[in-house]
């Protein structure tokens, strides 16, 4: 009986160890639970940031979109109001030599 009396000296001292690993786990759950939470609330307030952010990226790509249309609106304007200004560059080398005719013609007219 000297080794049944071991044996459940053995069992006791398992179920001890059992016990206190047991207890050892609940403490540990408790505190990985409240890490979770806290991570959790901080992983909350980094998305609310993020939409912040993400809302300002979408307002700042509408800015943009209208700053590029209006620059190529302006560079359009541009190049229609350069061809215009050489076109009467043209016409106006064309008119000076019919005027300087017509100025000495009428000078010729006068002086009779």
């Amino acid at each position: 009986m000297a080794g049944s009396d071991i044996t459940i000296e053995i069992l006791k001292e398992i179920r001890e160890t059992t016990r206190a690993t047991s207890a050892r786990l609940d403490s540990l759950e408790g505190s990985f639970n409240r890490r979770l939470d806290v991570t959790n609330e901080h992983l909350e307030v980094v998305t609310d940031r993020l939409a912040v952010v993400t809302d300002r990226l979408d307002v700042m790509s509408d800015r943009l979109d209208l700053v590029e249309t209006t620059l190529l609106d302006v560079v359009r304007e541009s190049r229609s109001t350069s061809r215009y200004l050489r076109v009467l560059g043209r016409q106006q080398t064309d008119i000076e030599p019919r005027v300087s005719a017509l100025e000495s013609r009428v000078d010729k007219l006068e002086s009779k």
